[in-house]
């Protein structure tokens, strides 16, 4: 059974591909199609390694093949950077490792250096719109290819932890909460605008959980906020089709200090993003005693409010998911500002 691969050209120029088995050519193919390589390339398991021949001795394959430790197995630019390659040229460099390079004409896109056959399939398999290959003769240079910047790190994680809820929703023994004149229920919404703080999140590194359909009553919704730095239960306001504007709750009678500064930096900024009015002055609503809410106080988060994002039920509303969407984004912004207030 084959346990090497041997990338070759015959005296025409062409290339020439074969399976060997130490020193032995099992299988060969005579062919510069991509898709034909990679399946010659899977035909054979045994064979974890590939190299090119020595310039002027295609037929004699006698030296050792040892697999390259995985570190040294290396492209010459970012797997991020763009790509334009429409072939692909192997090379053999000065210490016999094999190079592969995606091109796009002339100039070099990409380069690929190691002898494992898996990792070339990956590399061939990336640049998708490169369908043959050739390998190079000895009088051929390398071409050197550009080195794209790294993509930047990720942010450093955070050891703080927010809780998201989804408000109303099936699952529940309450309904999908208020309906807009298109049909659109509150929950829908929900769902678009607790997605949309989470990313917001999680990219700047922070926890982020997101509940719904949760079980029992409101109050113990709320009680699964023990933990959590951050508490929210994310809705959308229905009145009259007429009032529009943003508020946040907070508890009646057990939140503090903590709890009204996130709702005001939350009512705040979804009012900026949305460019409506705050309802009742600072966009506090401080006239209920939720149940939900109830059953986060109960519990150590630090701050837990329920964020009224917009009055869904305005006809005239061009885009209520760009919106709730846009409403998300100033809610995880939000939080994230009180988080850096409160570290």
């Amino acid at each position: 059974m084959a346990n090497w691969i041997l990338f070759a050209h015959d005296p025409s120029g062409k290339s020439v591909i074969s399976a060997m088995k130490g020193g032995d050519v099992e299988k060969q193919i005579n062919s510069e199609d991509k898709a034909e390589l990679i399946t010659f390339l899977k035909n054979f398991p045994g064979a974890s390694t590939f190299l090119v021949a020595k310039p002027g001795m295609p037929n004699e394959p006698t030296e050792a093949v040892d697999r390259l430790p995985e570190e040294d197995q290396n492209s010459g630019s970012s797997a991020a950077s763009p790509s334009t390659a429409t072939w692909f040229h192997f090379f053999r460099d000065d210490a016999g490792q094999p190079v592969v390079v995606a091109m796009n004409g002339t100039s070099g896109v990409e380069t690929h250096k190691g002898n494992v056959k898996d990792t070339l399939i990956s590399f061939l398999s990336k640049h998708s719109g490169a369908n043959t290959f050739q390998v190079a003769p000895a009088s051929e240079s390398i071409p050197v290819t550009p080195l794209f910047p790294p993509p930047p790190p990720p942010p450093p994680s955070s050891k703080h932890r927010v809780l998201l809820e989804i408000g109303h929703g099936p699952g529940t023994t309450f309904d999908p909460g208020a309906i807009a004149p298109d049909g659109t229920t509150e929950h829908t919404l929900n769902i678009i605008t607790a997605n949309a703080a989470r990313d917001v999140l999680d990219q700047a590194g922070v926890f982020c959980t997101v509940i719904d359909t949760p079980q029992g009553g409101l109050h113990t919704i709320g009680l699964q906020s023990a933990g959590f730095d951050v508490f929210c239960s994310v809705h959308h306001n229905a009145f009259n089709q007429v009032v529009q504007g943003t508020e946040t709750l907070i508890h009646k009678t057990k939140a503090d200090a903590p709890d009204r500064k996130l709702a005001e930096m939350i009512a705040s900024e979804v009012a900026a993003e949305l460019k409506i009015n705050l309802r009742r002055g600072d966009g506090v609503n401080a006239t209920r005693n939720l149940g939900v809410l109830s059953g986060a106080e109960d519990t150590n988060v630090r701050a837990a409010v329920l964020a009224e994002v917009y009055f869904l039920d305005i006809p005239s509303i061009p885009d209520k998911k760009d919106l709730s969407a846009r409403g998300g984004q100033a809610i995880g912004r939000a939080i994230l500002n009180w988080l850096n207030e409160n570290p």
